[in-house]
């Protein structure tokens, strides 16, 4: 009987709603075409607009990372690519690199959880640790999400916390390390799109 409760709950919490893959789908393809064809500048569909729940907004395009399910062997990555040279251009290029080949290929990689960078104790981070929650906005290409979101102060020792500061490091060599990772965690009962799933 305890057996079946444990799988039925890790059933349960594998189970993904239409609405989560298709976000996620969308995220990778934004993302890859970015990483492709834009130089790996953030495009609008990874910078959405962060919305209080009474309305008010917190901050406009914030540029977000979709965070892998496994992070290890991507933190490794990123740290050696980042400690190999001193050349902020060439480890530009081998981030671009990594990320346009086969990081974004495959859905089922990612749960949903994003992160960005912050300047430690501004004014955002600290207005949505003290809410909790979002609405975190995003409308790109003909296609609009309303993705309500859980908020989660990653501390330095959070592997999110890494992955998230190696990534950035790689795109800015003048990153400062006195920095503030905040997590993002999706609703996704709650996760609305325009035009919605058919």
């Amino acid at each position: 009987m305890e057996t079946e409760t444990i799988e039925n709950e890790s059933n349960q919490k594998n189970k993904r709603l239409p609405i989560q893959d298709h976000f996620i789908g969308w995220q990778c393809r934004v993302r890859q075409y970015a990483m492709r064809n834009g130089e790996g500048r953030p495009s609008p569909g990874m910078r959405p607009d962060v919305i209080l729940e009474d309305g008010k907004e917190v901050a406009s395009s914030v540029t977000l990372l979709l965070v892998p399910e496994l992070l290890q062997d991507s933190i490794r990555q990123f740290r050696y690519m980042a400690m190999k040279t001193n050349d902020p251009l060439e480890r530009y290029k081998k981030a671009i690199q990594l990320l346009s080949s086969n990081f974004y290929q495959n859905v089922e990689s990612f749960g949903g959880l994003m992160t960005g960078l912050f300047s430690r104790n501004s004014m955002t981070v600290n207005s949505l640790l003290k809410n909790q929650r979002c609405i975190l906005e995003f409308n790109f290409q003909q296609q609009k999400f309303r993705v309500i979101a859980d908020i989660k102060f990653m501390s330095k020792n959070n592997l999110e916390y890494e992955f998230t500061y190696w990534h950035n490091f790689l795109f800015n060599p003048y990153l400062s390390p006195d920095v503030s990772v905040i997590g993002f965690e999706p609703v996704w009962s709650e996760t609305i799109a325009d035009p919605s799933l058919s």
